[in-house]
């Protein structure tokens, strides 16, 4: 459906869906615009603290912003700071940075009440494969200090996968903290852009441990964020998957812009997905 002529009616139909997913949406993004939006609107949000944000505004300004949200009475998860972030590293600096990079984000979440905090594993063969055991050995006690934080605002921490080419690392670091309250978000787009696996083999390796997932799509060239239905991301395997889950995973959708929310909707409702949601 063309975005720019979508009626005013077809947004309505889509709201009520739109009260069962979360949109991503970064700190630095919310303006009064955004804030009417989600008022008029009652989107959930998953709620981006990134580098950006945590240079540029005041623990005041998260804490009003948290208010001003949860008067909206809409529901919400956290995406932490994600860009250079290597809490696995070999080398001791740059993991000191990434925790305290970390650490000031997951300060300000508890505000938000959130259901889930999104953290990006970030391991990338070619980058830690021939150091792999000592990846590891910090990656999961790094792991462990994030989940119990998450669990201290009655969140699961759910691990994001990005440019991982194989699931490999993922089930190695899900299976060390089994119990532990960590969880597997499964980025459809991301697996689609970047990854040598395949979206249902990656299911397969992870599925035991798969409460989120973060939808969008791409033609498989880029990360485009396009809406759902414009690229070739499988999602038919998507609902297949969660027709076959027994826990009701969590759902974030990724536009990048209040257009593409629609479409996304839309293609949503089109996709199997919502669908396989019903039977929860």
């Amino acid at each position: 459906m063309n975005s720019a002529v979508m009626s005013e009616n077809r947004k309505k139909e889509l709201t009520s869906l739109a009260s069962t997913v979360f949109i991503c949406m970064p700190v630095r993004r919310i303006d009064a615009g955004v804030l009417e939006l989600v008022g008029r609107y009652r989107f959930n949000l998953e709620i981006g603290i990134d580098h950006y944000a945590l240079d540029r505004f005041t623990p005041s300004h998260f804490a009003g912003l948290a208010e001003k949200l949860n008067r909206l009475g809409i529901a919400m998860t956290v995406h932490a700071p994600f860009h250079e972030i290597f809490p696995g590293a070999p080398d001791r600096l740059v993991r000191e940075a990434a925790i305290a990079r970390l650490d000031a984000a997951f300060d300000l979440m508890a505000a938000f009440a959130p259901r889930s905090v999104v953290m990006h594993l970030n391991h990338e063969n070619r980058r830690f494969g021939f150091v792999a055991d000592d990846w590891f050995a910090h990656i999961v006690p790094a792991i462990e200090r994030y989940a119990g934080r998450s669990r201290g605002m009655g969140a699961l921490l759910a691990l994001e996968n990005v440019y991982e080419e194989s699931p490999r690392a993922m089930v190695r670091v899900l299976d060390a903290l089994a119990g532990r309250e960590v969880f597997h978000c499964v980025d459809v787009g991301h697996l689609n852009a970047f990854s040598e696996t395949k979206l249902g083999d990656w299911l397969a390796a992870t599925g035991p441990y798969v409460r989120q997932f973060h939808l969008h799509d791409n033609d498989g060239s880029g990360d485009a964020h396009g809406p759902i239905g414009s690229g070739t991301v499988r999602f038919d395997l998507v609902a297949d998957f969660i027709g076959r889950m027994d826990v009701r995973p969590l759902i974030t959708l990724e536009p990048h812009n209040e257009a593409d929310i629609w479409r996304t909707l839309d293609g949503l409702e089109r996709s199997g997905v919502v669908e396989a949601l019903s039977r929860f």
